[in-house]
């Protein structure tokens, strides 16, 4: 008898990002910001309030590969492309 292939692999979640700091709060906000302007799903762990602990984004295993392509064309773009975005979002809002 043949087994059911089980899909739901494909939704185990692997860390993408991992860091502790002073910074790592924010970048973690905005790794964030970027795989969810992108459509993919996200599980941000870490807390403010032990800043000793690290930060960390996990994305399903079906979207690793999307969301390493996302985040480094978010760090080739900089801050600037981030400003227009910005920008654009507040004029279509009107």
């Amino acid at each position: 008898m043949k087994e059911a292939k089980d899909p739901s692999h494909a939704l185990d979640l692997v860390t993408i990002f991992e860091e502790s700091g002073t910074t790592a709060e924010m970048e973690a906000i905005n790794i964030q910001a970027v795989l969810k302007a992108a459509g993919i799903r996200v599980v941000v762990g870490g807390e403010s309030i032990l800043p000793y602990l690290p930060f960390s984004i996990a994305v399903p295993k079906a979207d690793l590969e999307r969301a390493r392509q996302v985040i480094e064309a978010a760090k080739k773009a900089g801050p600037s492309a981030a400003v227009e975005a910005e920008a654009e979002q507040e004029r279509s809002k009107k």
